[in-house]
This record gives C-alpha cells, structure tokens and sequence, in this order.
C-alpha cells in the first residue's frame, strides 16, 4: 500500500478523535469519515509500514444504522462527524473508548468507569462558535467553517445545528452586510486582509449573548451600522464588540477589545452562582452540561466542609468558587492576568469571600512554593486539575503528589493525556478509583471525564 492508492475498505470502528478504522491486508487505515459497518472507497494520503492514512472518496455501501445527516454541511464541515450514527450508539462508544484508553494508554485494566452522562439536547447545545473570514475568487469576503482537515479553505455558512438559531442569523447578516461594504477578508494562506474572525456567544441558561468581529485594524466602512445591525436581530444581543489582533497566528484572540453595543461582557449563571464573560474568557460550551460536570466535581471531592482546596488551571474561577461555596477555603491557580482578574471579579459578584487567586504558570507556582521562594504555599487536602487538552506536565505531576492532597480530582477533556497522567500518578502512589465520561458535545468525538484519586496509603 502506497500513498495515491485507492482502496475499498469496511469500517470496523471508530478510534479515538472520530476517524474511522479499517484494515487493509493487515494495516490498520484511519480515515477521515466513515461509520462502523460502512464499506467505503477511500484515497490513501500517507502510508507506513504498520498504518496509514486516507481520504474517504464514497460510501459503496452504508451501515445498517446509518442515518440521514441533519446538516447541509456533512460532507465539508469536521465537527459533527458522527451526526448520522444514531444517540445512543455514540455515548454507547465513547464510553467503551474511554476505557479501552485507559487500559491501553494508562495500563489500568480494572478502572472503574460508569456510564457515560448523556447529554439533555442533542441538538443547538453549543454556547459558542467561531466562524473564520476568508476571501473569495471574486474577491467577496466568506464567511464560514473550515472544511473538514484544512486551514485555508472555508465554506459559506448556511445552518449550523449545533449553535442556537440566532447565532446562524448573527453569521448570515455579517457575511451579506461584509460583501456589501467591500470588507476585505484574507486570501487562502495570507494575512493580508482585515476582517479575520467572528466569534458568537449565545448562552443558554441566561440567553444573553455576545458578538465579537475580530480584525486586523478598526478601517472597517460601516463598523458601528453593522453592530447596530446585530443587536437589532434579537434583544438576546447584550454587547457587540470590535476586538483587534494583529499576530500572523490564525487563532480567534483579541489583544484589544473595543465595545461597539454595551459593555463587553454578558452573565451566564452555573449552580447558582453568575459568572462575567467576555471575549477571550474561557467558559465550557455546553451551559447544561457544564452543570452536570461541575456537579460531579464536587461529588468526587468527597467534601466534608473544612477543607482547602487548590485548584489548577481555574480560568476565571468557574470550579474554583463552586468549590469556596461548599468549603473552608479555595485557592486558584492561572496563568492568564485577565483571567485571574476576571476570576476575582466573580467572587465579588457572588460574595464569596474565602478565596484566592494566584496568578502565574502552574508548574513555576508549584515550583515556587516547594522552594518556599513565592509566599502563601498551599497546603491542599483537595486538589483538583482542569487542565488544557495536553494533559498536566509531567513535572506538575510530581509536584501535585508532593503537596500530598489525601484526594485529587481530575477534569479532562482528553481521555489520552488523562490516561497518561493517571499512569504518572500512579506511580507516585496515587490509586484511580472511579471516572465518570459527560458527552459534552454530542455528533463530535469529543468526550469530558471527571477522575478521582487517592492517596494510596490514606
């Protein structure tokens, strides 16, 4: 098997990350769609000895379970690549993945992992989408989502089921009212244009919502007719904002911000309590589940009430003041200022007053208080990790298990590095005893666990 060949392949599976996995004279094949029970026809990209990779070309014969896809954009859009796989079937096996992950990558054969937490909607679920500007061969700004394993290809939006219906509207009139004022966009692999992303907040649970068009430079015709325009589609619309980023890296950030309609900021509300968002601010995507995830990490915590719990990677402290309302003490750790500041904004917001927030790199401020050389070390007897999708370094690892919190609570949007890290804990005499995987994002492969450890000898 070599790269350009074309091959005829029955889907087995679906690994980790969605692609289907088929075998081909003894090789596995990941391609990238395909539902188990397929036969497809599919274009081999790069091949190895053991493994390859290949495009899916057309679907000979579909699975017996194979349902219509919802959206109009099945064929080019990579997020909901399992749409047409049947609900239960896709929590059925993202929770066998999980364990089969945790076996194969973390070497735990006996974890105990319940069922999976189903998600209430399936559909328009997603609190926030970011949409990219890309320039047409007319020159006409498009405005849309990547086509599924590219950078520099975008099709024009014109349903998204996942997204509430206001945030399609909020897309559609940016896209027309861009191409009627001449708003240049970048050509496919250039950052030459102005108009880069757009990045819509709809909350669910308060139903505020947020727009922010992000550019390279304020020289927009028409910029403040258009946010006016946006506010004017729903009273849902709280703040409109411009926000500026001039960095070549393609990634929906705002170094500066600039209101344009209200403040900046919308609320949205998690177990009680209200939390400020704005533009760059970190907050889960699905508001109902987020509830159930936040809930179960405080179930794992086992609090009795007078304990103090450090929490890692808070963000603008969403777990942190869960955790400072239901016991003596919480102390979070961020790296980003705004973050913190937004954190400690929070607290205020809710009146809650036992807590603190610590600004700096995880693994420096682990370092820093182990080498007594940052004041106010924590001394944990809850700790609880909400890492990136990369996991925890391993050098945090071992500085967690040298604060020697009786008990750890691991939040994880990745089930490969949580495997890895439990594996590192482990050794350092950290037993898993239970994860429980929340389907945050139903039609994607994307899965949430929440993990407990215990210190082995307490």
């Amino acid at each position: 098997m070599k790269s350009g060949d074309l091959l005829t392949l029955d889907v087995e599976d679906l690994a980790l990350g969605g692609k289907a996995l088929a075998r081909h004279e003894g090789c596995v094949v990941f391609v990238d769609r395909g539902l188990p029970g397929d036969r497809i026809t599919a274009r081999v990209g790069k091949a190895k000895r053991s493994f390859a990779e290949a495009r899916i070309v057309s679907l000979v014969t579909p699975a017996a379970n194979r349902l219509p896809a919802r959206c109009a954009h099945a064929d080019q859009c990579g997020g909901c690549r399992m749409q047409e796989l049947p609900y239960d079937e896709q929590v059925r096996l993202k929770e066998r993945q999980v364990a089969e992950t945790l076996r194969h990558l973390g070497g735990i054969a006996d974890a105990v992992v319940h069922p999976i937490v189903p998600a209430p909607s399936q559909w328009h679920y997603r609190n926030k989408m970011e949409f990219s500007f890309l320039r047409g061969d007319d020159g006409t700004p498009i405005l849309g989502l990547h086509e599924r394993g590219t950078f520099d290809r975008v099709f024009q939006l014109r349903e998204c089921w996942i997204a509430s219906p206001l945030v399609a509207e909020v897309a559609t009139y940016t896209q027309r009212f861009a191409a009627e004022h001449g708003w240049p966009a970048n050509p496919p692999g250039k950052l030459d244009g102005i108009i880069r992303f757009l990045m819509i907040r709809h909350l669910a649970l308060t139903q505020e919502c947020a727009v922010h068009l992000i550019a390279s430079s304020e020289e927009l015709p028409q910029l403040e007719d258009w946010a006016r325009g946006v506010a004017a589609l729903s009273p849902d619309v709280k703040t409109v904002t411009l926000g500026l980023n001039t960095s070549r890296s393609n990634v929906a950030f705002m170094e500066r911000e600039v209101a344009l309609v209200g403040s900046g900021a919308i609320v949205e509300r998690l177990l009680g309590l209200e939390f400020e968002v704005v533009g760059n601010a970190f907050l889960q995507t699905n508001s109902a589940q987020a509830e159930k995830l936040y809930s179960l990490a405080l179930a794992a915590a086992q609090l009795r009430g007078d304990e103090t719990v450090l929490d890692l990677y808070c963000g603008a402290g969403t777990l942190t003041l869960l955790f400072a309302r239901a016991t003596a003490k919480a102390v979070g750790v961020e790296a980003v200022p705004e973050a913190v500041e937004r954190a400690r904004r929070n607290a205020t917001r809710n009146g809650i007053e036992d807590v603190r927030f610590v600004c700096g790199d995880t693994r420096q401020v682990l370092r820093e208080w182990a080498l007594n050389q940052r004041p106010g070390a924590v001394k944990p007897d809850v700790l609880v990790v909400d890492p990136p999708r990369a996991g925890l370094h391993p050098r945090v690892v071992v500085r967690c298990a040298e604060l020697s919190p009786r008990r750890i609570v691991y939040v994880s949007c990745n089930p490969a590095t949580l495997a890895r890290d439990l594996k590192d804990f482990a050794g350092l005499g950290y037993v898993l005893r239970e994860v429980t995987p929340v389907d945050m994002f139903p039609h994607t492969p994307h899965i949430e666990c929440v993990a407990r450890l215990e210190r082995a000898s307490g």
